[in-house]
């Protein structure tokens, strides 16, 4: 579907990653685990993650005639984003004190690093790199620009060793992650999205995930290709080479191939992902979004034990992409959307907010009824409350806010390009708790249903 709204006043960059058009961002596990503290020693109070999920990184690597013509500098950045919440329940923010992070990078070759980076008050000596970023209060999070890489001349392109990182703080369990450095960096690119428009309901539509590399290096990793229906419709479980999130009328499918993808090369799967559109349905999407596998983010993956597909497995065929859009070096990401003859009649899914008491998460509130494009209104279940989160003018992301806070009312504003952010926080354990997200109808185009405007928002603990 193209989206036609006025209004927009602003398009984000894609990253990688954002393609996930309802993802929970809060509560992710760290990469390691925090010593046991002393019995002496009072409660962690705070705690840190890291929040992107790259367990790789493609380094750019530059001829000797390229370097010789390019003007500035051809360094990459490395970036750790971190973000604090609170361990114990309470109210209020609670900050990290003496923040440290470290990074070990004796094990790596070709590959130079620049630690003058005065924000961060980084130090390297014999290769280990030592920064202290500004510590951070619960709920907030921050992208920590450490030092510069650059790939040394003459550097064959292939794996250039591990990178060690370790995050302590006076307050917080020690957290551990290792990124792989690879010389060489592909370019991910897909065929572009369509929309489709008067579909039947109870029809079906097809995707067919296409996509390749543009860039000069090639990608000896393994591929995921994590394919989501959002909306009023269901996947069909076909391939036995995916896994699927249900056994009956899943909605996402996780298929891996040990393929390289080399410089230059495109394929499409040899069959389409099949969705079925409810026969109330009104609109969806079928999205599909391409890893190398090692960097498949957490919230996209599913467990071996999910089920997989009955029928033949899905294979690749190759195709020209000489016209595919480029994405990254990270993940690629495109849709096929659809409308159906149903689109007045507005509809909201309920929805479960997940995480420990004390906890404080992100949900995106996009595809809750299916790319309705006005505002949503929620009353919070009991025990949960709007966590602190960026207000006015100048904010790149979009925030659900109180219209009523004694009543927990909020109202998710509509959205530009991207979906706001539902920023909640679970208080304390109410057993049974519940809440709504509702829609109004639109008073130029009569809704057809109104018993759909209004669905159940409950409250999952994890302990």
């Amino acid at each position: 579907m193209t989206d036609s709204r006025a209004g927009i006043r602003r398009r984000r960059a894609a990253t990688a990653g954002a393609a996930a058009l309802l993802v929970v961002l809060g509560g992710m596990a760290t990469s390691g685990c925090a010593a046991s503290p002393r019995a002496d020693e009072p409660p962690q109070r705070a705690k840190l993650t890291f929040q992107d999920e790259l367990t790789t990184s493609y380094l750019r690597h530059f001829t000797e005639s390229e370097l010789e013509e390019m003007p500035g500098d051809y360094s990459e950045p490395f970036y750790v984003n971190l973000a604090a919440s609170r361990v114990s329940p309470g109210t209020g923010q609670v900050s990290t004190r003496n923040i440290k992070v470290t990074v070990d990078t004796t094990a790596t070759k070709s590959v130079t690093f620049d630690t003058r980076k005065r924000e961060q008050v980084c130090k390297g000596v014999r290769g280990l790199v030592t920064c202290t970023p500004k510590n951070l209060k619960s709920g907030d999070s921050a992208n920590v620009w450490l030092f510069d890489m650059r790939v040394r001349r003459n550097a064959e392109d292939g794996p250039a060793g591990p990178m060690k990182i370790t995050v302590t703080s006076d307050n917080t369990p020690t957290i551990h992650r290792t990124i792989q450095l690879v010389v060489g960096a592909p370019e991910l690119a897909v065929r572009e999205g369509e929309g489709l428009a008067d579909v039947a309901p109870g029809s079906e539509v097809k995707a067919r995930p296409a996509f390749g590399n543009r860039g000069k290096s090639g990608l000896d990793d393994d591929l995921s290709v994590v394919v989501d229906v959002k909306g009023q419709a269901t996947l069909r479980r076909q391939f036995s080479n995916c896994r699927y999130d249900k056994a009956d009328a899943p909605t996402k499918a996780v298929c891996t191939f040990p393929r390289p993808l080399p410089a230059g090369a495109a394929y499409e799967t040899d069959q389409s992902f099949t969705a079925t559109v409810a026969e109330t349905g009104r609109q969806g999407a079928i999205t599909y979004t391409v890893y190398p596998a090692p960097n498949t983010p957490s919230s996209a993956q599913l467990p071996d034990s999910a089920p997989r597909g009955t029928g033949a497995p899905l294979g690749f065929r190759p195709v020209d992409g000489g016209l595919f859009t480029t994405f990254g070096r990270e993940s690629a990401h495109s849709a096929v959307q659809f409308l159906t003859t149903r689109t007045r009649d507005l509809q909201v899914n309920g929805f479960a907010l997940r995480g420990q008491v004390g906890q404080t998460n992100d949900i995106s509130v996009k595809d809750l009824d299916g790319y309705y494009e006005g505002g949503v209104f929620l009353t919070l279940p009991e025990g949960v409350s709007l966590a602190w989160h960026p207000t006015g003018e100048g904010h790149e992301e979009l925030y659900c806010g109180y219209v009523d806070e004694k009543n927990r009312k909020v109202l998710c504003p509509a959205p530009l390009i991207d979906p706001p952010t539902l920023r909640f926080r679970i208080d304390k354990r109410v057993e049974g708790a519940r809440g709504t997200v509702s829609v109004q109808p639109d008073p130029e185009h009569p809704d057809p249903d109104l018993t759909n405007n209004t669905a159940p928002i409950t409250v999952e603990y994890v302990d």
